[in-house]
């Protein structure tokens, strides 16, 4: 699956992500230092990067708040932080989804793609993988409709 990651510009207040972290601290896990959220778009499809970047900057973008990068061609470090997505299964209606495929069909691109619309969300802090797991379930995903992945990014493996 390709990636196109929409989040705010540096310097543009992540206010989801500050509600997200103000909801961890309220389930009692007061480790969390950071959370940055972001919109990701998954692609399954032949769509090439030209199409993709097309999309990205003409669609999915308001260049005035945000920035996107394509496969996390444009990630800043992310030593020690713990990264979770979330999307809907398979079978559940995205209505966001088919939103952004009608907008693809009228901005001209003939390429039938299948999309997927989810969340990233970056946490940094001191959390244990029960609390990573715990914050997963209770609070970013609905399990009934949406599977999560988590991953680790380098500096953070002895919190897990």
């Amino acid at each position: 699956m390709r990636i196109i990651e929409v989040r705010n510009k540096q310097g543009v207040p992540d206010v989801f992500g500050q509600d997200v972290r103000k909801n961890i601290r309220e389930m009692g896990i007061s480790g969390i230092e950071e959370v940055v959220a972001s919109e990701i778009y998954g692609f399954e499809d032949s769509a090439g990067d030209d199409e993709l970047r097309y999309i990205a900057e003409n669609i999915l973008v308001d260049s005035v708040i945000q920035e996107y990068c394509l496969n996390g061609e444009k990630q800043s470090a992310g030593e020690g932080r713990v990264v979770i997505d979330v999307f809907y299964k398979k079978g559940v209606t995205d209505s966001v989804a088919d939103t952004v495929k009608t907008a693809v069909k009228d901005a001209g691109i003939k390429t039938d793609i299948s999309i997927s619309t989810g969340k990233r969300y970056y946490l940094r802090g001191s959390l244990t993988e029960e609390d990573v797991k715990s914050v997963c379930m209770k609070l970013l995903a609905n399990p009934l409709v949406q599977n999560y992945s988590i991953r680790y990014e380098e500096g953070n493996k002895s919190n897990a």
